[in-house]
């Protein structure tokens, strides 16, 4: 009996210990499971917060950009005090929150297919302001309407929160930019419109930026390079027509004159054209709108070739100016009526939404057949 109680004694015993391993066994293969699982977790965070590191270094980086123009006390040509802007600005690299006032640059956006970066623009009532470069993009209610190019919609804007205001000379003026900066204190406002007197070298240049802002250094570049064989191209055959001629801007029944030195400098510079007519030495340098002009004014100056431009279809001021208004007794024996040479160009793309590329691009074209045209036999 004593033996048969040692024996269930000791076997108990062995059974205890054995149940204490198996229980330490169990706890420490749980402690290294929860252990692994807790390594695992930490890596996977750490991937992730390399991950995030990663996406907010890219969104930080800047590109710099020259920012220099006027900002003048009263609307774009009137005289008054003037301040002048001349700063280097980091802009955020393709940022997708960027609303453009200058429509020609919102034409180059396009060209390089970076429309969709764009949060709004001022698309006037109606998208009257687009013109048909541009208006089978932006019209769509994707892009929202900030209004006027010179009256823009604040409220619209600031609900926008943009990060980036590209300004054309139209919204350089005090009053306008005070407003642009308290609808939008978040963006930076840079002035991206072309200058007249480096009209298409300032066009390359905002389309070879555009492209390093968004990484699309080659596509500007293509761009570029189409840009600079058109006006070979079309400079080598105005040089060749050798046609006097006569830019006429029409509005309403008014009839201005632009000639070398003004808004379409260009026209003489890059192109090669010869003004049929000359400013008379009492009259002021040719601005913005031109100088008035008469008939007979066209009569003496016979222009073999007449580019039309109707300011007033341009800014919606009345009907559209037919190039019959030309026509008269007094007109009837100047060369370019005779010959029916009076090309009527764009006015959205030389008024209105004037340097950028495809605005650029089309005026250049325009150019061709005019040229073309009056050249035929």
């Amino acid at each position: 009996m004593e033996f048969k109680k040692l024996y269930l004694m000791l076997t108990m015993a062995i059974i205890l210990v054995l149940a204490a391993c198996s229980g330490g066994s169990e706890e420490e293969t749980a402690t290294e499971e929860e252990g692994a699982s807790e390594e695992a977790a930490s890596e996977e965070s750490a991937e992730e917060e390399t991950a995030e590191d990663e996406e907010a270094s890219e969104s930080a980086e800047t590109i710099a950009y020259e920012n220099q123009f006027e900002i003048g006390s009263g609307e774009r040509g009137e005289e008054g005090e003037a301040t002048q802007i001349d700063e280097t600005v980091e802009l955020p690299k393709n940022s997708d929150k960027v609303v453009i006032f200058d429509l020609g640059v919102a034409s180059t956006f396009k060209a390089l297919g970076l429309e969709e970066n764009i949060m709004g623009l001022p698309k006037g009532e109606n998208n009257a302001s687009l013109g048909d470069t541009i208006a089978d993009t932006y019209e769509s209610e994707d892009y929202v309407n900030l209004g006027g190019l010179k009256e823009p919609d604040y409220e619209a804007l600031a609900a926008l929160d943009p990060e980036i205001i590209m300004i054309h000379g139209r919204q350089s003026n005090s009053a306008v930019i005070s407003e642009l900066e308290k609808a939008a204190p978040n963006a930076e406002i840079i002035y991206v419109a072309a200058d007249n007197s480096n009209y298409f070298e300032d066009v390359k240049a905002m389309t070879t930026f555009i492209g390093g802002m968004y990484d699309k250094q080659d596509e500007a570049q293509e761009l570029v390079d189409e840009m600079d064989a058109k006006l070979a191209e079309v400079n080598e055959k105005v040089t060749a027509a050798e046609l006097p001629m006569l830019f006429v801007q029409t509005n309403g029944g008014n009839l201005s004159f632009h000639g070398v030195g003004g808004r379409y400098d260009f026209l003489y510079n890059d192109f090669g054209f010869t003004s049929a007519g000359e400013q008379e030495e009492s009259e002021e340098i040719t601005d913005d709108h031109g100088n008035e002009i008469s008939f007979e004014f066209i009569a003496e100056t016979n222009p073999a070739l007449i580019l039309l431009m109707d300011r007033g279809a341009a800014v919606s001021e009345g009907e559209a100016t037919s190039t019959d208004v030309l026509v008269n007794e007094v007109t009837s024996g100047v060369d370019a009526i005779e010959n029916d040479n009076v090309y009527e160009l764009n006015p959205q793309n030389w008024y209105l939404n004037a340097g950028g590329y495809l605005t650029a691009m089309s005026q250049i074209e325009e150019l061709d057949a005019a040229v073309e045209g009056a050249t035929a036999e």
